[in-house]
């Protein structure tokens, strides 16, 4: 990347480090976003077929279009959108998405040179008036070994449609990452971890509204939330992370001076989160060992064997279903 053509201005390389969230507006157009968008209408519409078709499901509601579908279907069941909710999806919309040039340029003004993007990414349509479409106030790195705590992983926040707080946009806690990670407890859901009230630290939590082809961007230590979408649309979103080459990785990379190897002896884990597959996603060192194609990325996906996270807060989590 050119320094002189950097996509962040130096006040909002300071703004993410003082308030450990940035929002940064037209990182992508329509032609970026509409092969994701196509991949999980497909997606929806053979998932919804198939609960049609043993009877789960009256209809398919492909009349509904992307914005509604889902929450027709959710009237009826949740199978479908529980079995979509994380990163189940590897088409090439997805994989482009994140390695977008624009996006990883952004990675590699806070990360550095040599990126890592996480395949840990995360789809979330969060459906109006839907039990689980409230996220309760969470640290990323309470999912994450807390080796990594007190390095950086970026999370990008990519909205798929205009986020609004009626739709359910993202808050944040700023400054809250200048903290160490807060005590997390399993929400009584079974789904997500939550921070309890009385650990909250002391600060106003402000909305985040991101208008499509806009991210949010945050530090693995900025406690955030979402609450309710009371709007009649789903607003669909995905989760995608970057780290320096430097931290703890799964990638199938030759390790370069200075880079941790796992090792039980030292406490080094396998990879900042072990359970998916990380993968090279920009590098001057070695350009070769970059992940550049759809097929390469949902290979590495498939042939990666998921390791345990370090279980910190010893919850138990609700069983999955509709996989």
């Amino acid at each position: 990347m050119n320094r002189r053509e950097s996509p962040l201005s130096g006040e909002q390389v300071k703004s993410f480090h003082d308030d450990g969230y940035l929002a940064v507006e037209s990182v992508f157009d329509d032609r970026d976003l509409q092969p994701v968008i196509d991949e999980i209408d497909r997606e929806v519409n053979r998932r919804a077929e198939a609960l049609v078709a043993t009877g789960t499901l009256s209809r398919a509601f492909t009349e509904c279009g992307f914005e509604r579908q889902l929450a027709h279907i959710s009237t009826e069941t949740d199978e479908l959108a529980i079995s979509i909710w994380n990163g189940v999806l590897s088409g090439p919309g997805i994989f482009h998405l994140i390695s977008h040039p624009r996006l990883v340029d952004i990675a590699e003004v806070l990360c550095g040179p040599e990126i890592i993007a996480s395949s840990v990414y995360r789809l979330r349509p969060k459906i109006p008036n839907y039990g689980y479409g409230a996220v309760p106030w969470h640290q990323d790195s309470g999912y994450f070994e807390p080796y990594c705590d007190s390095a950086l992983v970026i999370t990008a926040w990519v909205p798929l449609v205009d986020a609004c707080e009626a739709n359910g946009c993202l808050w944040v806690i700023p400054g809250s990452h200048r903290n160490p990670v807060v005590r997390h407890r399993l929400h009584e859901s079974g789904k997500y971890l939550e921070i309890a009230k009385e650990d909250l630290p002391e600060g106003e939590a402000v909305a985040c509204p991101v208008p499509k082809g806009g991210v949010l961007l945050m530090t693995n230590r900025t406690i955030h939330g979402s609450f309710q979408n009371t709007t009649d649309v789903v607003r669909w979103s995905m989760d995608l992370r970057y780290q320096s080459a430097s931290l703890p990785t799964n990638a199938p990379i030759t390790r370069l001076e200075k880079e941790e190897l796992p090792s039980v002896e030292a406490g080094v884990p396998a990879a900042c989160y072990p359970p998916e597959a990380d993968f090279l996603v920009r590098s001057s060192a070695r350009p070769a060992e970059v992940i550049s194609t759809a097929d390469a990325f949902d290979a590495l996906r498939k042939r990666h064997k998921p390791a345990e996270v370090t279980n910190r807060w010893g919850v138990q989590w609700a069983a999955p279903k509709g996989q």
